[in-house]
C-alpha cells in the first residue's frame, strides 16, 4: 500500500466534492453516489501506487478488474454499474484536467475501447414496459398506503423524473389551481406543471392522513420515509417495484436488457407519454410537460401557455382509478 499515493488521492477527491457540491448542477442522488465512488477510486489507484495525475490506460485496466473482483454481487459488476463507476472518473478527471491538477484525462478513450459493448447491448435491448392502463389502475387502486398511491399518482399524471420527485416539498403542491412546482432541475426546462382531479384527490386525501406518516421536525419533504425524513431512490424503487412485482409485471430477477419485464420509477414517465400521444396531445404540448429542452429556433420562439398546457392536459390525461 502507498500511502502517500492514497493521501494524495483523498486531497483530490475533497476538491472534486467541494466543487459538484458548491459549484455543479448535479443532483443530490448523483452526488450522493459519486462521492462514495470517488473516495474508493481514490484508495485503489493509491494502493496501486498511482495518484490521479498520472493514471494511464494500464492503471485503468487494473482498476477496472479489480473493483469488480471487489463487488459484493455474485457475477461481479454489471455492466450498467460499471459504466456508472466509469462516469464519475471521467467527472473527476475532467475536474482535475479543467483546474491544471493532471495534464491528460484517459477515461473518455478508455470507456469507448472497453465499455462500448454496454452500449450495444442497451441498444439491442427490449424497449421499456409500457403497461395498459387498465394493469396499471389495478395496481394504484390496489395500493392501501395513502402516501404511496399518492406518490404512485402523482408519478403517472406528471411524467416525473425519480430525482425531481424526490425534491419535492410540501409547499410545491397548489391543490386549489391544481398544480405542482419541481425544484431547479438541470433537465428541466419548466417547473410548473398541471395535475388532473384524481391526483389532486389522492393528495388531499395525504395531505389529511399527514398525522399518521411522522416526520422530524423541520422536515418540509413532501414524502417521507419510515424514519420521518425525505425519500431517497431506494424507497421511491421500493415504492414501485413491490407493487408491480405484486400485480405481475415487475420481475426482479429479470436480466437488465430484459426491460420489458421490469417496473421502476422511470416506466411512468413513458406511460404519460404514451397516454397523452394516444388521446392526440398536440406534441408541443407534450414537451413543454415533460421538461424537454428546445432544440430548435422555432421551439425558443413558440411560447406554450398556461391556459394551453391545462386544456390541452387535462383533455388528454387519463383516468385511472376512478372518482
Amino acid at each position: 500500500m502507498n500511502e502517500k499515493a492514497i493521501i494524495r488521492n483523498l486531497e483530490l477527491v475533497d476538491l472534486y466534492v467541494e466543487d459538484i457540491t458548491e459549484y455543479q448542477n448535479l443532483s443530490t442522488s448523483t452526488i450522493r453516489t459519486y462521492v462514495p465512488d470517488a473516495k474508493r477510486a481514490a484508495k485503489i489507484f493509491g494502493e496501486m501506487g498511482v495518484t490521479f495525475d498520472q493514471i494511464d490506460v494500464h492503471d485503468l485496466k487494473k482498476f477496472m478488474k479489480t473493483v469488480d473482483e471487489i463487488s459484493p454481487r455474485k457475477d461481479g459488476l454489471t455492466l450498467g454499474r460499471l459504466k456508472g463507476i466509469f462516469s464519475q472518473l471521467n467527472s473527476m478527471m475532467e475536474f482535475l484536467v479543467y483546474n491544471n491538477y493532471a495534464q491528460t484525462n484517459k477515461v473518455p478513450g478508455f470507456r469507448k475501447r472497453y465499455l462500448k459493448s454496454y452500449k450495444n447491448s442497451v441498444s439491442q435491448s427490449t424497449e421499456k414496459q409500457v403497461p395498459p392502463d387498465s394493469q396499471l389502475s389495478e395496481m394504484i387502486y390496489s395500493i392501501q398506503d395513502i402516501q404511496i398511491r399518492a406518490y404512485h399518482l402523482l408519478l403517472a399524471k406528471t411524467g416525473l423524473r425519480r430525482e425531481e420527485s424526490i425534491l419535492l416539498n410540501i409547499e410545491d403542491v397548489d391543490l386549489v389551481e391544481r398544480s405542482i412546482t419541481t425544484s431547479r432541475f438541470r433537465k428541466r426546462t419548466n417547473r410548473r406543471l398541471p395535475i388532473d382531479k384524481e391526483c389532486t384527490s389522492a393528495l388531499e386525501s395525504y395531505f389529511r392522513s399527514m398525522p399518521t406518516y411522522p416526520r422530524v421536525e423541520g422536515e418540509e419533504s413532501l414524502f417521507v420515509n419510515r424514519e420521518g425524513r425525505r425519500i431517497g431512490k431506494n424507497t421511491v424503487s421500493r415504492w414501485v417495484n413491490q407493487n408491480a412485482q405484486r400485480c405481475g409485471f415487475h420481475d426482479p430477477s429479470a436480466d437488465i436488457l430484459e426491460r420489458h419485464k421490469k417496473f421502476g420509477p422511470h416506466n411512468y414517465r413513458h406511460w404519460f407519454t404514451t397516454a397523452l400521444r394516444r388521446n392526440d396531445c398536440p406534441e408541443r404540448i407534450i414537451k413543454h410537460l415533460r421538461g424537454d429542452a428546445d432544440n430548435s429556433t422555432a421551439d425558443r420562439y413558440d411560447h406554450v401557455t398556461w391556459e394551453e398546457v391545462v386544456d390541452s392536459y387535462t383533455a388528454c390525461i387519463p383516468e385511472l382509478i376512478g372518482s
